[in-house]
């Protein structure tokens, strides 16, 4: 199998080369990550067509021997709970955290693994694959350590699985994984989420962790090279449409709504019919019926 270690740095979907590129360094496990998605969508929603994102696969944890976050004070499994606690509370993003005490996930690289394998058959769908991995393990209490998890969330979003099997199992994605491991080590990247910004001429800025929106919106007007232009946000109904499966936070950041009005949005639309609601702990779903 052919390997193309960054198959996703295509043209933006307007067929223009990208004003600004995002390298997104960072773990389907990961509850910060997690954190982020709402502000991940607002750029894609805003700057849609003028930005490029691109994800890279971290590696936040390789297994429980030996590891201790000094920051969280996380050593054992158990101890990752509270924190994702903390994490929803802070967010708003819906988060369960009883899998720390059910089923803890051995290591995060097989998630990691996975997206790469999914990345060869098409960036569209990895990236939905890679979406519904975060889901799985924060609010579903999905183990995705474990390859039948894996290879049944691939199955679900429409991958090939003889391509993806053979992707995961022999090599391939693991390779493909590597270098990303080497090229954020070699960044000096081992927090996550981080956001490499570049623009056309190579100049760089770097932002770690859980960040305000307005820290994404000044590094990008700072280094780009033409003005950017934000885009008519679409109706909520056809932003649910897009997504499939948004939070109720995910809405009220992307249309800069507190989560009251937000709820009485969603909650109208699925009066009408045009949405239904998944309550999951912490927090709600909205989809299409």
């Amino acid at each position: 199998m052919k390997i193309d270690l960054a198959p996703e740095l295509q043209p933006t979907k307007n067929g223009e080369p990208p004003k600004l590129d995002i390298f997104y360094y960072t773990d389907p496990d990961c509850s910060w990550c997690w954190a982020t998605e709402p502000l991940i969508k607002k750029v894609q929603e805003e700057y849609a067509g003028q930005v490029r994102l691109t994800f890279r696969m971290g590696g936040l944890l390789e297994k429980w021997d030996n590891f201790f976050d000094s920051l969280n004070q996380i050593g054992r499994p158990e101890q990752v709970a509270p924190h994702w606690v903390e994490v929803a509370r802070r967010s708003g993003m819906p988060i369960d955290e009883k899998i720390w005490y059910e089923d803890p996930p051995a290591s995060t690289y097989p998630g990691c693994i996975a997206y790469k394998a999914a990345l060869f058959q098409d960036p569209s769908l990895a990236e939905v694959y890679l979406r519904r991995l975060r889901e799985a393990v924060m609010t579903e209490r999905r183990n995705i350590a474990r390859e039948s998890v894996l290879f049944g969330i691939a199955e679900e979003v429409g991958l090939d699985m003889d391509l993806f099997r053979k992707a995961f199992l022999t090599g391939p994605a693991r390779e493909a994984f590597n270098e990303d491991l080497r090229e954020a080590r070699g960044r000096g990247i081992t927090g996550f989420p981080t956001l490499v910004i570049r623009n056309s001429i190579g100049r760089e800025i770097t932002l770690v962790g859980y960040r305000p929106y307005k820290d994404y919106e000044n590094a990008m007007k700072r280094l780009a090279t033409e003005a950017l232009h934000k885009m008519p946000l679409l109706p909520i109904i056809d932003f649910i449409r897009k997504y499939g499966h948004v939070a109720t936070e995910e809405v009220a950041r992307v249309y800069e709504m507190d989560r009251a009005a937000a709820l009485a949005e969603l909650d109208a639309l699925v009066g009408t019919g045009e949405a239904a609601k998944e309550a999951k702990a912490g927090g709600e779903f909205w989809l299409i019926p």
